[in-house]
């Protein structure tokens, strides 16, 4: 029993008895040791829901709105050639729009060079011009070195005031002759929106590391809706009319501020690292009198201003610093001058350690290595890299995964959705015949992101269903997105036929991995995440356009007994089985962009077929450029009879047959939890 012997303690035991009913119940992120990702509580029922967007003004380089003394158009940008173009002028300037707003924003110029090492003279300047007045409200040089990486792009901002409103803004870049250079866009980002994006994401990631209750979107053209997942998921929600009301209304879930450096973006990524343990949002500056005043009255725990003078030394300090203390199951990559929210709100809940840095940076890439080999086997890299390849391969060399995720917007949810996944038996084969038999793909779906906005819209197409259709998943989604996997399950047809993404549970060029003993080891987590997500052919990527090594093909033989197949991405390279057991099928076309390039591939597949054996043929498209179910029924309905449309297992199936192999080695469970 316990005896409150003041009126003080009697408030205070009171304000503790309050919070009991005010607050959840306080459960837990779990991290079982058999999970690749942790598990979060279960959601309200209700949910906050907020927009949570950028207000920006965004020019292409080429486009109507913009102005040029200098250069010309190529493909996807304004460009500028050394012995072609005249030095010494503008190459873009304009857009002269008096839409920005009064007050701190920050212009953005998108460019690329073709050499980054020659020397260091200066290549551009960027500027930002008040046209109304002719003031110049901000200035900088770009040198050669400045550009990390050579014929790539790179985000180049400028922070400026804009002294009023209706005032015409110019954005300039003079280009000084000495090197290639090609600008992509400019833009111009609202300094507050910027900041309300770290804001509120980390408000998310405080909020629902509890009990998800705050559920965000973030949608752009490739998006799926507003209240698409929620009715999905059989979950409701309230709108506030404004987002500013949540902080009021879980201000005792917070304990202060983390103040960024924005002279030092990288902060950004190490906030993200501390908010979790301190119970912190992470504040801009420019946010910063609003949010210690009233109703808020939030206090600065601490202030990162003035203490990084380099992006290499904020990493640095995570890792000497805060990294021996941090689960080292999983690292996040995350560009703080792009992602401002989506995957933030999961990396503040989890306190994990949040990077960006290039394998292809010299003083970066040695630092990476450093968070890379000190992982256990079996982690994961999320969110996404500055470059595709040399990323996933960088990872690969440690036995780390991939799992694209940066512009996954509610793994917080999603995380913590009910585990049972209930799922559907394979339709019975057809006959093998000697016919040609085409396997459609969409390819992707190792990336989370994908599968919660572009795939989930893709899904609404009128014509899925109408011919089969192999459709990628990442197994990851068992920890990460299991409702969605879930509700994928429940209302496929019998024409949908749910994969493995690139390449098992994360994605990785298998070629690449350290030692055998390392890549066995990912094959029979794959193959268990595979079986209770019900995928029975994996899609396997090494590099863009890589085959499959033979050693990587055994492995896949021996630890992934259920598999029926695999793809490869060396385009038109055949069949190849393994340890006499598993077929690994190259695709005829790996990435295609449009019904007339699916086709032209099925044509030169088909090349030479005399009718008297079966063939087969699988093509793989990519949904980026609108590539939907109506496009696969499109040209399956211009094919003859002497070709038939089947699944992705059933071709595998077929192939088996016609090879002699066992059609099916085992059946999969039909619920698994």
């Amino acid at each position: 029993m316990i005896t409150i012997a003041s009126p003080h303690k009697q408030v205070v035991a009171l304000l503790l008895l309050l919070q009991l009913f005010i607050l959840p119940a306080m459960a837990q992120v779990t991290w079982p040791s058999n999970q690749l990702l942790p598990s979060f509580p279960a959601p309200a029922q209700t949910q906050d829901l907020i927009i949570l967007r950028e207000t920006s003004s965004h020019w292409e380089g080429e486009g109507p709105a913009l102005s040029h003394k200098t250069g010309r158009l190529e493909t996807d940008g304004w460009l500028c050639q050394t012995g072609i173009d005249a030095a010494n002028d503008h190459m873009i300037y304009g857009p002269y729009d008096a839409s920005i707003p009064a007050g701190p924003n920050v212009a953005e110029f998108r460019m690329k060079i073709d050499n980054n090492t020659a020397n260091n003279d200066p290549v551009v300047d960027i500027d930002v011009r008040n046209a109304t007045t002719g003031q110049t409200l901000a200035v900088k040089t770009i040198t050669r070195q400045e550009f990390p990486i050579a014929s790539n792009y790179t985000n180049f901002t400028l922070p400026f005031t804009m002294p009023a409103n209706n005032q015409s803004i110019e954005l300039r870049v003079y280009w000084r002759g000495t090197a290639y250079t090609k600008v992509d866009w400019v833009a111009v980002q609202q300094n507050n929106t910027s900041a309300e994006m770290y804001l509120f994401a980390s408000l998310k990631g405080i909020v629902n590391k509890t009990q998800p209750r705050i559920f965000s979107y973030e949608g752009d053209a490739f998006a799926e809706g507003k209240y698409t997942w929620l009715q999905s998921l059989g979950l409701s929600w309230s709108e506030p009319a404004d987002k500013w009301s949540l902080i009021t209304k879980y201000r005792n879930e917070l304990s202060g501020l983390i103040v960024y450096d924005p002279a030092q973006i990288h902060t950004v990524n190490l906030a993200t690292m501390l908010a979790k343990d301190r119970g912190a949002l992470i504040a801009s500056p420019a946010l910063l009198s609003r949010l210690t005043s009233a109703p808020y009255n939030l206090p600065v725990l601490l202030d990162l201003r003035g203490q990084f003078t380099s992006k290499l030394q904020v990493y640095q300090t995570i890792f000497n610093t805060y990294w021996p203390n941090l689960s080292h199951r999983l690292l996040i990559g995350l560009n703080p001058d792009v992602h401002k929210a989506a995957l933030r709100e999961y990396a503040t809940a989890l306190g994990a350690a949040v990077i960006w840095l290039d394998p292809d940076v010299a003083g970066e890439s040695a630092l990476l290595n450093s968070f890379l080999s000190s992982m256990p086997a079996g982690s994961n890299y999320m969110g996404w890299w500055p470059e595709e390849a040399p990323g996933v391969e960088r990872g690969s060399q440690y036995g780390i995964t991939t799992i694209a995720s940066d512009w996954a917007t509610n793994l917080t949810m999603h995380s913590g959705m009910p585990r049972t996944v209930n799922i559907k038996p394979i339709p019975p084969k057809p006959a093998l015949q000697n016919k040609i038999y085409v396997a459609f793909i969409l390819s992707d779906g190792d990336n989370l992101q994908y599968i919660e906005h572009l795939m989930r819209k893709l899904w609404n197409n009128p014509d899925r269903g109408a011919v089969p259709i192999g459709w990628t998943l990442s197994p990851a989604m068992l920890d990460a997105m299991p409702g969605a996997l879930n509700f994928y399950w429940q209302t496929a047809t019998s024409n949908d036929n749910l994969i493995s993404g690139p390449s098992g549970y994360g994605y990785t060029y298998p070629n690449s991995w350290p030692n055998q003993n390392l890549l066995n080891q990912f094959v029979a987590k794959t193959e268990d995440y595979n079986r209770r997500a019900g995928f029975r052919v994996i899609t396997i990527w090494n590099t863009i356009t890589g085959g499959i090594n033979q050693n990587v093909g055994q492995a896949f033989a021996s630890n992934a007994r259920s598999l029926l197949g695999l793809t490869a991405q060396n385009t038109g390279g055949g069949l190849t089985i393994y340890n006499n057991k598993l077929p690994g099928m190259a695709l005829s076309c790996n990435y295609c962009s449009n019904e007339q390039a699916m086709k032209d591939h099925i044509t030169t597949a088909s090349a030479g077929w005399n009718g008297t054996a079966p063939r087969f043929i699988i093509i793989q498209a990519q949904p980026w450029k609108d590539v939907k179910p109506t496009d696969f029924k499109n040209v399956a309905n211009s094919l003859n009879t002497n070709y038939v449309v089947v699944r992705p297992d059933h071709i595998f199936q077929l192939i088996r047959e016609a090879n002699g192999l066992m059609i099916d080695p085992c059946m999969p469970p039909v619920s698994k939890k």
